[in-house]
C-alpha cells in the first residue's frame, strides 16, 4: 500500500538484528493479507512458515517490543489531531479448548482458561481509529485452595489488585498528552473504570501543575457527596449520594435517538449471565447535570483527597412496558455548563463502542482465539501482530467514511485498485486514481456488502473478507497483468 501499509507500523522495531526486524514486517504483512487464516496458512510456502515460527520463538520478539513500535506510529497520528479519546477496556481471550497451551489462567468463570487483553484504544474526534497506545496481555493466577477472605482483599493496596490497570491506563493517557503537546487527550471508560484513585490522580496532577488528561467515566459507585451545608439536612436524606443529588437538579434539555432490537447478556448474581431482549425504539432522554464534591473512601495507610467533578445524567422517559430505561450517569472532568457541553460528553462516552468493534475484528475477523500454540511466550507476539492487523482493517474501514474524496492511491497501490476495478466494474481501470470511498465500496462488495439504502456504510467484516479477495486479484495482476513482461 502506498502509505507504507501495515509494514510501516513496525518501521521503528528494534529486535537487535535487522534481519529479525525485516522478518517481523514481512510476517505482519502476510497476516494482514489473510487475517482469517492461521499464521501457518497465511505464509507463502514452507520457508516463510518456518521463518515466522522461528521469529515467534526468538526471545527478543515480544509483544511489548512489537507494540512499542506500533505506539511510535500512534503518537505520530495523534500529533496531527486537535483532540483524541483514549478508550480503556478489557476483553477475554478464551483458550479453554487448547489443552496444551501453557501459561493461561482462569477467566470470569474458573472452568474457562485464557488471557485478558487490556487496551488503551485511541480514536480521533471523528472516531477514526489511531491505534493502541498501550496493550497488556496477562493471565490471572489460579485461585488459592484457602477460603476467600473479603476483608483481607479490602485492605490490599490498589497496586496489588487487578483494578490497578484502570489507574495505570489513566496515567498512560497523561503520558500520551505529555508527548503530544497541544492535543487534548480524554480518557474514557465504562463502569469498571469508576475507581476513586483515578479522580484523585487527576486532582493531584492539577494541584501540582502536571499534565492531566481529561476523562469521561460511566458511574458504577453511588458515592457519598460532601454538601456545603452539612447541617441543613439529616445524614440519611436524599441528596447525600451522587445519583440522588444530580436527580434533584432541573432538566437541562433532552435528546432523541433510535436503537435497534438486540439480544443482550447481562451479569447476574454469582457472576452468571442472563439473556434479555432490548426492544428497538425511539429513545427520548432528559438531561441533568451537576457539580459535586465526593467524600473520599477509606484506604488503609493513606488518605485520599476530596475531589470535585461534574456529572451528566441522561434518563429515558417512558420506556416500553417490561423494558429497563436506558440511563447513563457519566462522571467527567470536562465542563458541563450548558446542554451542548453535556451532549458532547455523551458523544465522547458513546465513542467507547469503537473498542468493542476492535475486539470483534480481533476475535472474529482475525480469529485469535483459534491460534494453535503450546506456549504463551510464542502466542503473545502473534497476538500483538494481530492487534496491529485489526487496527489496520478498522482504520481503512473508517477512513473511507471520514475522508471519502481522498484519492485511493494515498492508501492503495496501483496494482491493488486497478485489478479490483476491472473485476468489480467489468471495465478497464481508469488512468486516474478514483476516490477512496469508491474503492472501499468495491472491496466491501467482494465481502458481501450489497449497498442497499438501509444498509448504511460497509462494516469491518465486509472489509476483512473483501481485502483477502482483493489481495488475490493483485497477486494475479502482478503475475499476468498488462505490465507483466515474462
Amino acid at each position: 500500500m502506498s502509505d507504507g501499509g501495515i509494514e510501516r507500523e513496525l518501521s521503528t522495531l528494534d529486535l537487535g538484528d535487522r534481519r529479525l526486524d525485516q522478518r517481523a514486517r514481512a510476517v505482519v504483512s502476510r497476516m494482514f493479507e489473510s487475517p482469517q487464516q492461521s499464521p501457518k496458512a497465511a505464509m507463502h510456502g514452507a520457508a516463510e512458515m518456518m521463518g515466522a515460527y522461528r521469529l515467534f520463538d526468538h526471545p527478543e520478539c515480544t509483544d511489548e517490543a512489537l507494540l512499542a513500535a506500533h505506539r511510535d506510529r500512534v503518537l505520530e497520528r495523534v500529533g496531527k489531531q486537535a483532540r483524541v479519546v483514549v478508550i480503556q477496556d478489557t476483553t477475554e481471550l478464551d483458550y479453554t479448548s487448547h489443552r496444551t497451551l501453557s501459561g493461561t489462567g482462569p477467566l470470569s468463570v474458573e472452568e474457562r482458561q485464557g488471557f485478558f487483553l487490556h487496551t488503551q484504544w485511541v480514536v480521533s474526534d471523528r472516531r477514526l481509529p489511531l491505534g493502541a497506545w498501550k496493550a497488556s496481555i496477562y493471565a490471572r493466577e489460579a485461585p488459592s485452595l484457602e477460603p476467600k477472605d473479603p476483608q483481607r482483599r479490602k485492605h490490599l493496596p490498589l497496586e496489588q489488585k487487578e483494578s490497578f490497570r484502570w489507574l495505570a491506563g489513566y496515567r498512560s493517557a497523561c503520558d500520551l498528552m505529555a508527548q503530544a503537546p497541544g492535543v487534548q487527550v480524554i480518557s474514557c471508560g465504562d463502569r469498571e473504570n469508576d475507581i476513586y484513585e483515578v479522580f484523585a490522580e487527576w486532582h493531584q496532577r492539577r494541584q501540582e501543575a502536571r499534565v492531566a488528561a481529561d476523562w469521561v467515566i460511566r458511574c458504577n459507585q453511588d458515592r457519598c457527596v460532601l454538601e456545603d451545608e452539612p447541617q441543613a439536612k439529616p445524614a440519611d436524606a436524599e441528596g447525600t449520594h451522587l445519583i440522588a443529588q444530580v436527580a434533584q437538579n432541573p432538566v437541562l434539555g433532552g435528546v432523541r435517538f433510535l436503537i435497534k432490537s438486540k439480544v443482550q447478556f447481562k451479569k447476574g448474581k454469582g457472576g452468571g449471565r442472563k439473556k434479555a431482549l432490548r426492544q428497538g425504539r425511539t429513545v427520548r432522554q432528559e438531561i441533568r447535570v451537576g457539580e459535586i464534591r465526593l467524600r473520599p473512601p477509606y484506604r488503609p495507610g493513606s488518605k485520599l483527597p476530596e475531589v470535585t467533578l461534574r456529572v451528566v445524567k441522561a434518563t429515558e422517559i417512558d420506556p416500553p412496558p417490561g423494558q429497563e430505561p436506558i440511563e447513563w450517569v457519566l462522571l467527567t472532568s470536562l465542563p458541563v455548563d450548558d446542554l451542548d457541553q453535556a451532549l458532547e460528553v455523551l458523544q465522547i462516552y458513546l465513542a467507547r463502542w469503537e473498542i468493542e468493534e476492535f475486539h470483534r475484528v480481533l476475535k472474529t475477523g482475525c480469529r485469535v482465539e483459534r491460534l494453535q500454540f503450546q506456549d504463551a511466550q510464542r502466542l503473545k507476539p502473534a497476538l500483538a501482530m494481530y492487534l496491529i492487523v485489526a487496527w489496520r482493517i478498522l482504520y481503512l474501514t473508517k477512513l473511507g467514511r471520514t475522508c471519502p474524496t481522498l484519492p485511493c492511491d494515498a492508501v492503495f497501490e496501483r496494482s491493488e485498485w486497478q485489478p479490483l476495478w476491472v473485476v468489480v466494474r467489468r471495465e478497464p481501470a481508469p488512468g486516474k486514481a478514483p476516490s477512496l470511498q469508491e474503492v472501499i465500496l468495491m472491496i466491501a462488495q467482494l465481502g458481501g456488502y450489497t449497498g442497499r439504502k438501509c444498509d448504511g456504510p460497509p462494516g469491518a467484516q465486509a472489509m476483512w473478507e473483501g481485502m483477502q479477495a482483493m489481495r488475490h486479484f493483485a497477486m494475479a495482476w502482478e503475475a499476468f497483468g498488462p505490465n507483466n513482461t515474462s
